[in-house]
């Protein structure tokens, strides 16, 4: 997969690459909270997932969870140090995109080695053990999602567990399905972009659920329509709970070390919405798409991974759902 952003960075970081809400006010851009749930109990939550309104913020809710004590650093080093994971190290402090691809990043150690270099890491170079199924490290029932949701549906569930240092980042990206993003420990910022605004996320040329935008260092001059948006964002610590509507654009950084756990849930955005976007988006996009088509789906060219968890290019996908009926396909945590 070829990009057309830039990776270059700014020469010194500041505070606000931690915490980008200064950085967007400074831009003239409209950031507010993210709202605060009126109800926090299980019923509240799944009323606010019934209507898909807007995101919110539970607190409270996994105060019960075995999580909140057997995952902190101390206790997952003492119970699972001997395991093995793999984990992205020394990772880009600045950029939207990876310089290079992402497996070059990737380093094979025992748990109880990412922890202690995980907690020693500097901000200008993270590690992060990311992305990784929950089930397959920890003990699932230590989180209670059950509880809050009911029993998973026919559409499947995905939890992910993500531990890392000062300064991983989450840029600015959008999921196919509804998420309870969940901090067990330490402190990150979440900031959001509803989906209706969709074009003012810039996405990428190939890529319709990857941003071009750096809210730690957004620019209106080059991406004008963020003068007319408003972001929401928070920074969120143990107990914590954001429920993140699907669609909904998410940047999530770290001010601390931190452990934090998601849970995607629920029916995926359908295809009809992406089709939507990419007719709004105009003529580059559609013709990178019908490249993409070519190139990844009817000649099977492998994709560069430079973004986050690179998922396929949209010409990619829409190949995989003409020829399968999914356009979710490689792309659904779930399956």
């Amino acid at each position: 997969m070829t990009t057309t952003a830039s990776n270059a960075g700014p020469a010194q970081r500041n505070a606000s690459d931690a915490d980008p809400r200064e950085a967007l006010r400074q831009a003239g851009i409209d950031v507010r909270p993210i709202p605060r749930a009126a109800d926090e109990t299980p019923a509240g939550l799944r009323r606010s997932v019934g209507q898909r309104e807007t995101p919110l913020i539970f607190s409270g809710l996994s105060d019960g969870w075995a999580a909140r004590q057997a995952w902190s650093p101390e206790r997952l080093r003492e119970t699972h140090g001997q395991r093995e994971v793999t984990a992205l190290m020394g990772l880009p402090a600045d950029g939207v995109l990876y310089p290079k691809d992402q497996k070059l990043y990737e380093r094979t150690l025992s748990f109880a080695e990412f922890i202690d270099a995980m907690l020693a890491a500097d901000a200008d170079s993270p590690c992060y053990l990311a992305y990784q199924r929950a089930s397959e490290l920890l003990d699932l029932s230590d989180c209670d999602f059950t509880s809050l949701l009911g029993a998973p549906d026919r559409h499947g569930s995905d939890t992910r567990l993500w531990i890392g240092s000062s300064g991983t980042r989450s840029m600015l990206h959008s999921d196919l399905k509804d998420n309870l993003f969940c901090q067990i420990w330490g402190t990150k910022t979440v900031t959001l972009l509803p989906w209706r605004d969709s074009r003012a996320a810039y996405p990428f040329p190939d890529n319709l659920v990857n941003s071009q935008i750096d809210v730690a260092h957004p620019d209106v001059a080059r991406h004008p329509l963020l003068r007319d948006v408003t972001f929401y964002s928070a920074t969120v610590g143990p107990g914590d709970i954001v429920f993140i509507p699907r669609g909904c654009w998410h940047d999530i950084r770290s001010h601390t070390p931190s452990v934090s756990v998601n849970h995607w849930f629920g029916p995926s955005q359908n295809f009809g919405e992406y089709l939507a976007l990419l007719g709004r988006l105009g003529p580059s996009y559609w013709h990178r798409t019908a490249m993409d088509f070519i190139e990844h789906g009817l000649r099977g060219r492998s994709e560069e991974t430079r973004f986050f968890f690179s998922p396929p290019s949209t010409g990619k996908r829409l190949y995989d759902a003409l020829r399968t009926g999914n356009f979710s396909e490689g792309n659904d945590p779930s399956t």
